[in-house]
């Protein structure tokens, strides 16, 4: 009991001293323990683009990825070890940046310190710090736009101009990192602008210009990078991949495609009715099975397929809403239901013990807990919800709007992208646990008073 208390007691006098030591030491337990740099398929496309910046030539750019990340490893020199090591400093201050959000949203060190103790000791976490993937500096940029909000108040009319251009920025490289991030902005704009309404005229008035200064940078750099999409492979869009993107969330009606694209769609359906034979969850992945076929026979480039499969899934989900509709109600619960997978090759583990520990720790365990946190989360925001509508003055805060970026990007997800990929979900997964845990709080202390 005693060296409970001298824990507890070193915790609220050096809580940001623990949170550190505890932050570098599970990094450095994995780092020796897998001791590996994780590549996976979407990595050789980022380290692509990130060479071709680093010669400053984009002209033979194939729209594969948006430059945010790329950006980064060329500021490396492309040097895989140093964006490893630059990672897990990102996924340090992004434990830092979540403990200083809860603790100031929470209004109490105790949730912020456990909040961000809990978050950062999940393994799938920690091993996205070692995978040449986006995740590591997305999450840190969606953390680093909250706190920027939460830290200096940016819902209230009387701050500086200067926050809001910063948050632009940083709403900006988010966006360039993760396309579908452009609705964080957009979020942030229609929240602010709504909740300035009830302080008249001149309020909605100054919500309204600093909205459009947080609105400036990111919708700028969407217009610039499509344009430039444009100029080199023909399409204004984000990525050559929206298309395949939105042809896996059309692939169960695929079958439904009109006779003038017979040839694509009867590939399609075939590599999906033969999948779901063998093994059903790859459903999703039938276009991209089907893709190599798809370029023999149709005799179309990547970016002209691309573009026909998204425009016969344009076409499809005006013609049958219905089955779009169940589709992306489909696509909403893989979003939240699924257990996340560890980001990393398992071959390539060297120490036996730590493989030993370490896997049935995830598998019977952490995956869970995460599952958990997610309906949780579900549960905790729709209780939020109904108190916002039935009193919203006292409701229409901080935590109302992480409840509705978390909510509007599962939607977002669900309406253009088809599948359990683990990824979709993870860069909101912070924000997850520290609402969960506000709340658990925050009925403990109000059943506690009841007694």
């Amino acid at each position: 009991m005693v060296f409970l208390k001298k824990i507890q007691a070193a915790i609220d006098s050096k809580t940001l001293l623990v949170l550190i030591g505890y932050s570098v030491l599970i990094r450095v337990v994995l780092f020796f323990g897998y001791y590996a740099i994780t590549i996976f398929p979407d990595s050789h496309d980022y380290i692509f683009l990130a060479k071709q910046i680093s010669s400053f030539d984009l002209s033979t750019y194939s729209g594969k990825r948006t430059p945010g990340y790329p950006i980064l490893l060329s500021i490396l020199q492309n040097n895989l070890i140093a964006l490893i090591f630059l990672q897990l400093l990102l996924g340090i201050l992004s434990t830092l940046l979540l403990f200083d959000i809860s603790k100031k949203l929470s209004k109490s060190k105790s949730i912020g310190f456990w909040v961000a103790i809990i978050y950062t000791s999940f393994m799938h976490v920690v091993l996205y710090d070692f995978a040449v993937l986006t995740e590591a500096l997305t999450v840190f940029l969606v953390l680093a736009s909250v706190w920027l909000i939460v830290k200096f108040q940016l819902f209230e009319s009387n701050k500086n101009k200067l926050y809001y251009i910063f948050l632009s920025i940083v709403l900006a490289w988010l966006y360039l990192t993760r396309p579908l991030y452009i609705y964080i902005p957009v979020g942030f704009a229609i929240f602010y602008s709504v909740k300035s309404i009830k302080s008249g005229k001149s309020g909605f008035k100054n919500a309204f210009f600093k909205s459009s200064l947080v609105l400036l940078i990111p919708l700028l750099s969407y217009f610039l990078w499509n344009n430039h999409n444009k100029q080199t492979i023909g399409y204004f869009t984000n990525t050559q991949y929206f298309g395949i993107n939105l042809a896996q969330t059309a692939t169960p009606f695929f079958e439904k495609a009109p006779k003038q694209h017979a040839l694509i769609r009867d590939i399609i359906v075939k590599h999906r009715d033969s999948i779901l034979k063998i093994k059903p969850t790859l459903l999703p992945m039938s276009v991209w099975l089907a893709h190599e076929e798809l370029l023999e026979k149709t005799q179309l480039s990547e970016i002209e397929l691309s573009n026909q499969l998204g425009e016969i899934s344009k076409n499809l989900f005006k013609a049958h809403p219905t089955l779009y509709l169940k589709q992306v109600a489909t696509s909403w619960l893989l979003f939240w239901g699924n257990q996340d997978s560890l980001k990393w090759e398992y071959s390539k583990i060297k120490q036996k013990v730590f493989k030993t520990l370490a896997t049935p720790f995830w598998l019977h365990f952490q995956r869970y807990i995460l599952v958990l946190f997610n309906l949780l989360f579900l549960l905790f925001s729709v209780i939020k919800l109904f108190k916002f509508f039935k009193d919203y003055k006292s409701h229409f805060d901080y935590n109302l709007f992480i409840v509705c970026i978390v909510l509007s990007g599962s939607l977002a997800q669900a309406l253009v992208a088809y599948g359990s990929n683990s990824r979709f979900c993870f860069p909101f997964f912070p924000l997850i646990v520290y609402f969960v845990i506000y709340n658990i709080y925050a009925y403990k202390g109000v059943i506690t008073a009841k007694k």
